[in-house]
């Protein structure tokens, strides 16, 4: 892996970069129909914000699908097309990916509501000190407590951005093992490189009021 420290990175958000096809948003198409532009520029990488599949509630940052295109910004064909192209002109593709936490669309958080206990340890999920108090005074960084209750476990899962937004467990080893496998996934297709968002709010060490796990 380069050091990106000695690279110019070109941070793209697909959504607003160019619109190929005239439907009003920006796409994958637009990003290859830019890249001897960016050439130009002396770019190394491109780093492309999240244009997986996710319900849009932040931008792209709740995903719901870490395998899959969302179809508003092209295909998977599209994506190995730009990773070809680019190469060809002496950049490479960086990914943001998101792995502090999820959209609750994701099908791990929907088998965690289910009560596969699996999945409910992909999240953290906590019981408040006495009910109807939340398991701390964290605040989400959307506003209001970074917990939600969840009548049906009597607990309260954590989700330090939006409600949409549940956190990922990274104690659990397979959390881990499955973000290992997203990244290879990512990697055979030719992605190069790889931005973890947020990536100092993971492995919460303490569950304590004003504690500083939750980024303040």
């Amino acid at each position: 892996m380069a050091d990106f420290k000695k690279s110019v990175v070109y941070q793209i958000y697909p959504k607003s970069f160019y619109d190929s096809n005239g439907d009003g948003l920006g796409d994958l198409r637009g990003v290859i129909e830019k890249l001897d532009y960016i050439k130009e520029l002396g770019v190394d990488y491109i780093w492309m914000t999240p244009f997986f599949v996710s319900p849009q509630k932040d931008n792209g940052y709740d995903v719901e699908d870490y395998y899959n295109i969302d179809p508003r910004y092209g295909t998977m064909e599209d994506v190995e097309e730009l990773s070809r192209e680019a190469e060809k002109r002496g950049i490479r593709l960086m990914f943001d990916m998101v792995f502090n936490h999820t959209s609750d669309r994701n099908q791990w958080f929907q088998k965690a509501l289910a009560g596969d206990p699996k999945y409910k340890d992909f999240y953290i999920f906590k019981k408040g000190p006495k009910p109807g108090v939340p398991p701390t005074n964290w605040e989400s960084k959307f506003g209001g407590s970074a917990w939600e209750y969840v009548e049906k476990f009597d607990e309260y899962y954590l989700h330090l951005f939006d409600v949409s937004q549940p956190d990922l467990n990274w104690e659990n080893p397979e959390v881990r093992k499955e973000v290992q496998n997203v990244i290879k996934f990512w990697m055979g297709k030719g992605i190069k490189g790889f931005r973890f968002d947020v990536v100092n709010l993971i492995s919460k060490d303490k569950y304590e009021n004003d504690y500083e796990g939750d980024g303040r």
